[in-house]
């Protein structure tokens, strides 16, 4: 443990030096900060683990040398893929079980607003034995695409369409200030929150952090008549085969398969319906978005959008299918709410919370 912490502190000290700053400050302007964040210590309630997901997503790229490594914060000198499996094998550690990430910033403090800037990424694990290991620092400019265009996974509590920037921005995440300034908060180290609390929790301070939207992305399947009594769920099976029998060119070159004569001569037969929602809230009224409609036919799966459904033109009761949808008198499965698969057991009582906390 005594290792690990010098290894914390040669980490802070490759980025600033240290001193001790007594008084918190009214104002500051792009102060250099450390943020330390712990995989074990990020909440279930947010619905993401920045730290586990941020090493599963870098890591195969710095293995694939897509992505440079440096050796420090101070961009001093590269370490190439070889060097860094070799840590991996020297050390008998692995960067993805790693529990916690550095994250360099600058903040800034004027008046009442604060702001902050990412400016990159330290990689700090652990031997088998408990030993500590520094893999190394990403720039935040090497890594934004990916960042920007890629979604966190989350659960089921998290939001359903979140950037790894834009959770980065959220700051809704679990961290501690381990520096500020040349600040290391060993004189003092209740400054590091008060620091904390003021940039990011005051009342009297305006910040502009990332909000998620409320919703959530699920994953459902409609029970099939066969082993379900439900007079609804047969009508859905019975109409939809139907539509697609009608449309059967149309499905065919919407997903763009090839066609075999007895794909337009032999009657199509659903196995199985799932489907793609959005589910949010707008003024405390529930709304259920149909995104796509996966469906299992001869066999063969195909997998419709909004627009596309809409082209077929299907309609279950003489309603929209959407709207059909979205009153739920069907049995149905719930099988994965964002990135979080749900076990069949577990369907009724996701669907009863997804409801009470959208």
């Amino acid at each position: 443990m005594h290792l690990y912490r010098l290894l914390i502190f040669f980490v802070i000290g490759s980025f600033w030096g240290c001193k001790t700053q007594s008084n918190l400050p009214s104002k500051y302007e792009m102060e250099p900060v450390l943020l330390h964040l712990a995989s074990v210590d990020q909440p279930d309630s947010i619905g993401f683990n920045l730290v586990s997901s941020i090493h599963k997503l870098i890591y195969p790229r710095i293995q694939n040398g897509d992505i440079a490594l440096w050796k420090t914060s101070k961009k001093k000198e590269l370490v190439n893929k070889s060097q860094f499996l070799k840590i991996e094998e020297s050390y008998d550690t692995r960067f993805v079980n790693s529990n916690d990430l550095f994250i360099h910033e600058y903040w800034q403090l004027i008046g009442k607003e604060f702001d902050f800037l990412v400016l990159g990424f330290s990689f700090v694990g652990k031997t088998s034995i408990g030993e500590p290991v520094s893999y190394g620092f990403v720039d935040a400019a090497d890594v934004i695409g990916i960042l920007k265009s890629i979604k966190i996974p989350t659960t089921h509590q998290g939001p359903s369409n979140m950037s790894y920037w834009n959770a980065i921005h959220s700051k809704q995440f679990n961290f501690n200030v381990v520096q500020f300034g040349n600040n290391d908060f060993k004189s003092n180290p209740e400054l590091s929150v008060l620091l904390k609390n003021q940039a990011c929790y005051s009342r009297s301070i305006n910040r502009n952090f990332y909000v998620p939207e409320k919703s959530r992305r699920v994953i459902y399947k409609i029970i099939s008549p066969n082993i379900n009594s439900n007079l609804e769920n047969k009508k859905i099976y019975t109409e939809t085969e139907s539509g697609i029998n009608d449309n059967k060119q149309v499905i065919l070159n919407i997903a763009k398969k090839s066609v075999e004569p007895q794909d337009i001569i032999k009657p199509w037969s659903i196995n199985s319906i799932r489907v793609i929602e959005k589910w949010s809230n707008y003024k405390n009224i529930p709304l259920q978005e149909l995104e796509y409609l996966l469906l299992e036919i001869n066999g063969k799966n195909y997998k419709l959008n909004k627009q596309e459904i809409e082209e077929v033109g299907l309609s279950i009761n003489l309603q929209g299918i959407s709207e059909y949808l979205s009153e739920k008198n069907f049995d149905f499965i719930i099988e994965k709410v964002n990135s979080e698969s749900i076990p069949p057991q577990k369907s009724e009582s996701m669907y009863t919370k997804l409801l009470k906390n959208i």
